[in-house]
């Protein structure tokens, strides 16, 4: 029986033969498929075989699908939905919105928000923060429509022209988060932009609708809303849509070419 302490004894070219032999065992290496190498250990030293074996993969490294495309296809979803009873093209101005209440609380709210969460696990920050943040205000949206939650019933007894000046309160704030959206977009493709540019008309024409009381506003911003969530759908489908599983891959209008930038030891890399 050999006693030998973990890591005692263990030479440089024995740690590199059982690397080698680590990537072959891996858990997501079953039925001999190609080997999955880690990463470098990142807890500092050399670690001896026994260590290596009982250390999962850190948080950083391991791997979470794209969830863009269902965080894009439940807003333009919902999106088009609502945009369409605003503006009137199918139940009449301002009839029918509480039939959304069920999609906004689950697919535009609890869905969108998930996939919020798995972008920024996969270290996207500005789609988790979009997704997110709107993934919550599609829940509350939802919510306060619910009977007997006491929003809609706290917002009877107060006058209409309050509520109005306060959904133009509300929208005037989510109109400086869309800005700050957009203007994160310059360098992105004509389809990300042109998404970002009909989502802020639509907040801004029914901010502008909300504090004046007029309907053609509001109805203007619906259906730049329409659009948005279109737009919403098409990005969706050109993420899904590509040459491994379809035709051929959706134009998306790539304008801007990132310069080509050196790091500290004169690598080349794309800003």
């Amino acid at each position: 029986m050999d006693n030998t302490q973990p890591g005692a004894g263990a030479t440089s070219s024995d740690h590199g033969s059982f690397m080698e032999q680590k990537s072959q065992m891996s858990p997501l290496n079953h039925g001999g498929g190609p080997p999955v190498n880690y990463p470098a250990y990142p807890y500092g030293g050399e670690p001896a075989p026994q260590e290596i074996r009982i250390i999962a993969p850190p948080v950083q490294f391991r791997r979470f699908g794209n969830a863009a495309a269902l965080g894009l296809i439940t807003f333009g979803i919902c999106t088009v939905q609502q945009s369409m009873m605003d503006a009137g093209m199918s139940v009449g101005y301002g009839h029918g919105t509480r039939s959304m209440t069920a999609q906004s609380i689950s697919v535009a709210g609890i869905a969108q928000f998930a996939a919020g969460l798995w972008q920024i696990a996969n270290g996207d920050t500005f789609e988790g923060a979009a997704f997110t943040s709107f993934g919550a205000s599609w829940f509350a949206k939802g919510l306060a429509q619910v009977p007997g939650v006491g929003v809609e019933a706290y917002q009877n007894n107060e006058s209409p022209d309050l509520v109005r000046k306060q959904r133009g309160v509300i929208a005037l704030t989510w109109g400086i988060w869309v800005l700050i959206l957009l203007l994160g977009n310059v360098k992105s493709h004509v389809a990300n932009i042109v998404l970002f540019t009909t989502l802020n008309l639509e907040i801004d024409f029914e901010c502008a609708g909300a504090w004046t009381g007029d309907e053609r506003m509001t109805k203007t911003g619906a259906w730049f809303g329409f659009f948005c969530g279109l737009s919403a759908m098409y990005n969706a489908a050109a993420i899904l849509l590509n040459e491994e599983n379809f035709w051929f891959n959706l134009p998306v209008g790539n304008w801007y070419t990132p310069k080509p930038l050196r790091d500290e030891e004169g690598d080349l890399y794309e800003e």
